[in-house]
């Protein structure tokens, strides 16, 4: 049973409509971007890009129409810091993966590890998830005396089928403070600042030199040529360090870390970051943050609060969200939902949208590309039944790279399977 349905869900979506001239017409347009709400408007899509929306835009002849009469369309959502594709069970381990290899950290691809085949991304994809940002586990403390500061790449991948599905192998280099950080650098919170520091100088010298570097020198802070590589684009501005962080005095000493190394830096976790919201936000730091961590899990998190994001927005911080560690591997496909509790705990209902959507395009470098509905962007949008935010919501058209996406799941083709036998056996009682 379970391989003939398997068999049916790789036939319903191995191959996409292709590319057309595709207008919604009639719908609500939310593009967070400077169209801004539209509520009665038409977009073209062509060529896989956005070619015109508004209020007085007319299909072109020939274009495939969606009649949009009382749905709301919107940028494709974005899945941030997740471990999708990387496991499809939770007994095939925790879900991500990371480098046990003592002279493997920043080097460290997660992009190689991606399985655009994974059961979970239709599951992601029918809930309007159009790329993600995955990434590698904390690294494991060391057996045999090797220290890490940082725990490898983030990816950038494009849950289109049929499509290419890593955009950007390096979007970010990924780190760890506090408690793991600690472990994994070989000591406490100052050995993982000062590994950190000294990485980062020997990084900054092999992209003046390279070559300048010798063997011995990277044998003693645990460094491989990859791992220098990888911190090249750190260095010299080009990508963030996303750091993950939860308590107040790790937070301040990731803020430190940034100015004093002159990095970018994009917070992740930061549990205690509403009592540093002013801080972050002068820092002009992001923050990846846990919408339902609202206690402690950890002695690290227990100021968590769900009213974290209202804080950190009032501020002017920007923020996103992401599936917190306590969060199985089956939900991760659910960013809408993170956003939509955060709305009834004091954020704005445009702001909890933007953090699953254009908050992420720009954090990691892509917001040219996508993040809103504008033209010339690529055409990832989701055409929804109503309010995103709301549980009952449903989409119903995933549109990537301009293609309309199969609307299947192998959790949905369980449900059609068994649905009429639970229909008959309740009416039987």
């Amino acid at each position: 049973m379970i391989a003939r349905l398997l068999a049916v869900l790789i036939l319903a979506v191995a191959a996409p409509a292709a590319a057309e001239t595709l207008a919604i017409v009639d719908a609500r347009l939310v593009t967070l971007g400077p169209a801004g709400d539209i509520a009665k408007g038409t977009i073209v899509l062509r060529d896989g890009r956005i070619a015109a929306l508004g209020r007085d835009v007319r299909p072109p002849a020939g274009a495939r129409i969606i009649e949009g009469a009382g749905l709301t369309v919107t940028p494709g959502l974005v899945a941030t810091v997740t471990p999708l594709g990387l496991n499809d069970l939770i007994g095939s381990g925790w879900p991500g993966l990371t480098s046990s290899a003592d002279r493997l950290s920043a080097g460290f691809s997660i992009a190689a590890d991606y399985n655009p085949d994974n059961v979970q991304i239709p599951e992601a994809r029918v809930e309007g998830v159009t790329r993600a940002v995955v990434t590698p586990n904390p690294p494991p403390a060391s057996k045999s005396g090797g220290r890490k500061a940082f725990a490898g790449q983030a990816a950038l991948v494009s849950l289109g089928e049929g499509r290419p599905p890593i955009l950007d192998a390096a979007v970010a280099v990924v780190a760890s403070g506090g408690d793991a950080g600690a472990a994994a650098a070989g000591g406490g919170r100052g050995a993982w600042r000062t590994l950190v520091s000294e990485q980062l100088a020997l990084a900054r010298l092999h992209a003046r030199t390279p070559g300048a570097v010798t063997p011995d020198r990277l044998e003693a802070l645990s460094l491989s040529q990859a791992d220098l590589e990888a911190l090249r684009p750190v260095v010299a501005g080009r990508a963030p360090l996303l750091v993950e962080a939860n308590r107040a005095a790790d937070i301040a000493m990731v803020l430190d870390l940034a100015r004093a190394e002159k990095v970018r830096v994009i917070l992740s976790g930061a549990a205690d970051a509403w009592r540093l919201a002013d801080e972050i936000a002068a820092a002009g730091v992001p923050v990846v943050l846990d919408a339902e961590e609202n206690q402690a899990f950890t002695f690290e998190t227990v100021n968590a609060t769900y009213e974290n994001a209202a804080i950190l927005h009032a501020a002017g911080v920007k923020i996103a969200f992401k599936p917190g560690i306590a969060r199985i591997v089956f939900l991760i496909r659910t960013p809408r939902f993170l956003a939509g509790r955060t709305v009834r705990y004091g954020l704005p209902w445009e702001a909890a949208l933007a953090a699953i959507t254009r908050n992420p395009a720009e954090m990691f470098g892509y917001a040219d590309e996508a993040g809103t509905l504008e033209v010339g962007k690529a055409a990832d949008l989701v055409v929804w039944s109503g309010d995103p935010l709301e549980t009952r919501t449903v989409a119903r058209h995933v549109v990537i790279g301009g293609e309309v996406q199969p609307l299947t799941s192998r959790s949905r083709l369980l449900r059609d399977r068994y649905i009429e036998d639970v229909r008959a056996a309740a009416a039987a009682r």
